[in-house]
């Protein structure tokens, strides 16, 4: 169940994923609990062979970090500004 919740809700917004996890399971999980479901999982870190220079992101707020060992910049953004491209 806790797979199907996370699934959803990756791909839709708590309020649809709530939707959706009814009309799949017959079960009512709210979309607070999908929310909380998403805040308390421990997502793997993913380790990248290349560094990311740009990227796209729809809606919600993003929050910056610095490389590992530096000084976490903790604001909290809507925009990325990207790197021109060359």
């Amino acid at each position: 169940m806790e797979k199907c919740c996370l699934l959803t809700s990756g791909n839709e917004s708590y309020a649809r994923a709530m939707k959706n996890v009814k009309a799949l399971t017959g079960i009512v999980v709210s979309h607070s609990t999908q929310q909380r479901l998403v805040q308390r999982y421990n997502f793997p870190q993913v380790e990248l062979a290349e560094t990311v220079e740009e990227m796209s992101l729809d809606g919600g707020k993003v929050r910056l970090r610095t490389a590992k060992g530096k000084k976490v910049n903790g604001k909290i953004t809507n925009l990325l500004p990207c790197k021109e491209k060359q």
